[in-house]
């Protein structure tokens, strides 16, 4: 099995060449590694970008440690999400890149068991928590954001409540977050 030409494409400008060369092969391979910390073989690699033909079907966790390594939770969400850029449909709820919400930008984060947030862009990176449901942040608290991902851990760099540093907030480390949507903007 080859990878999809858009999942190609991910890795090719993550590594800023073709991985479908001998060579691009290879440094994806040790670019992998030294990112993710796990070892793929260099046969398995090329397999995957199609340097070497192959009816064999890779395992779960070789195609789970592509994905991590191309900033998705696992294979499915990522499988999916090329899927659906390839039909037109992108997946702008899997990700957002606060930076680039514009002030005054309302966000609804989501994670388990029944945690709901609303926070607001006030600018520079920082968020106003508007309504907490079953989460230990509070209506009023400011946190520090740079981005969010679906599957991922919640992670506020730095959160203030009543102008008191409280330090750095970290939520949903199981299932990570499960919902994202920016309602205002």
């Amino acid at each position: 099995m080859t990878l999809n030409s858009l999942q190609l494409e991910k890795l090719s400008e993550k590594i800023r060449q073709d991985v479908t060369t001998p060579s691009g092969a290879a440094y994806l391979c040790l670019d992998i590694e030294s990112k993710t910390g796990v070892a793929l073989g260099l046969n398995t690699v090329k397999r995957l970008v199609g340097v070497i033909s192959s009816e064999v079907s890779p395992r779960k966790t070789t195609l789970n440690i592509i994905a991590n390594y191309l900033g998705y939770p696992c294979w499915d969400i990522l499988e999916e999400d090329t899927a659906m850029e390839g039909s037109g449909f992108g997946r702008k709820d899997i990700f957002i890149e606060m930076s680039e919400l514009d002030e005054g930008a309302v966000v609804e984060v989501c994670w388990k068991p029944d945690r709901r947030i609303l926070i607001r862009h006030d600018g520079n990176g920082q968020y106003s928590v508007l309504k907490s449901e079953n989460s230990k942040l509070r209506s009023g608290d400011l946190l520090s954001l740079s981005q969010l991902a679906i599957g991922f851990p919640f992670i506020a760099d730095k959160v203030f409540r009543d102008e008191r540093p409280l330090g750095c907030y970290r939520a949903a480390d199981g299932a990570g977050i499960t919902r994202l949507n920016v309602i205002e903007n």
